[in-house]
């Protein structure tokens, strides 16, 4: 489904990410962790070309975005209308919610597939309202964000990157900025995704979900990947001194 191989990213003379390879499987969950600022959310934001990789190459479903291969072998940059419909492809939740405020929970996950793919506005409404109802918020739909509760607006944000029907979901953190007792109302919608099948690659924190949920878990350190096993490996024998050292300050 994904394939990243050899890039690297830089901001300025910042290096942010050091050869990072990784795959990732049709209906596989992979779970990112890692100390902040260790190229967890860059990576996940160079994914669907939120940002630029200076070289390597990512592919999804076999073709590589941001870049079209030539006959010779050369890649060179795509055209913006091709980025955009291979980033439809992927849902991103972010830590932040970023729902518009001056519009309804309904017509926030609406204007993705209206505005973007066309999609004929009862055809939209009506999968808005199911999506609504599928992360529990069918009695929000003509509620502003600024009346729900930071859970609830998180839950909005899932239904309108599903509204777009991706084929890979990306979470860049999804319960960062949530109060503690609202954690758990957004990992559960999570949760019925990994039962679903949806290929999701997951940064968080979140460790007690990561062991639950994760096919593989990553741990990131300084731009690069250290480790990439089982969940059961990761969390009980860690092979690299950084991810031991790192989990024994958080669990």
């Amino acid at each position: 489904m994904i394939v990243i191989e050899h890039i690297n990213k830089h901001f300025g003379k910042l290096h942010v990410l050091k050869d990072v390879s990784l795959t990732v499987a049709r209906g596989e969950v992979v779970v990112i962790i890692g100390p902040s600022g260790s190229g967890k959310s860059t990576l996940l934001r160079c994914l669907n070309y939120l940002e630029t990789i200076d070289d390597g190459y990512i592919t999804i479903e076999g073709q590589p975005i941001g870049k079209i291969k030539l006959p010779d072998g050369r890649l060179v940059d795509d055209s913006r209308k091709n980025v955009y419909r291979l980033r439809s492809r992927m849902g991103m939740v972010f830590q932040r919610f970023n729902l518009f405020p001056h519009q309804t929970v309904l017509q926030n996950v609406m204007e993705g597939p209206i505005t973007v793919s066309k999609t004929p506005v009862t055809e939209a409404k009506d999968r808005s309202l199911a999506l609504l109802a599928k992360v529990g918020l069918a009695d929000k739909a003509d509620a502003y964000p600024v009346q729900l509760s930071g859970g609830q607006q998180q839950r909005v944000a899932i239904a309108r990157a599903l509204a777009m029907q991706p084929r890979v979901m990306l979470f860049d953190e999804p319960t960062s900025a949530l109060d503690p007792e609202l954690v758990g109302e957004v990992l559960e919608v999570i949760k019925d995704l990994v039962r679903e099948g949806m290929t999701m690659i997951v940064v968080t924190h979140e460790m007690g979900f990561a062991r639950e949920v994760a096919d593989r878990v990553i741990f990131m350190n300084d731009g690069r990947i250290l480790e990439d096993a089982s969940p059961q490996a990761i969390f009980t024998n860690p092979s690299h001194t950084r991810t031991r050292e790192f989990l024994s300050k958080i669990l």
